[in-house]
């Protein structure tokens, strides 16, 4: 996947589902008191790494998503 594919993606799913922070939604250990939205999402930090593919003497360009918790 290029970077501008990955970035229409993101950029589809924020027209669908609005703009929303990345991350795993955990429950507080006491969800009877009041929380922000935001107390309930852990985020997620992702970074790429670029790889180089050499086929037949094309080079193509990709990168890898690396997902750090």
């Amino acid at each position: 996947m290029m970077l501008s594919d990955l970035y229409g993606r993101i950029g589809q799913m924020l027209r669908e589902h609005g703009d929303a922070p990345i991350g795993k939604i955990v429950t507080p250990l006491f969800p009877n008191e009041p929380h922000l939205p935001i107390d309930w999402v852990r985020p997620i930090y992702l970074s790429f790494h670029p790889i180089i593919t050499e086929i037949e003497g094309v080079k193509i360009n990709s990168y890898e998503p690396i997902i750090e918790e």
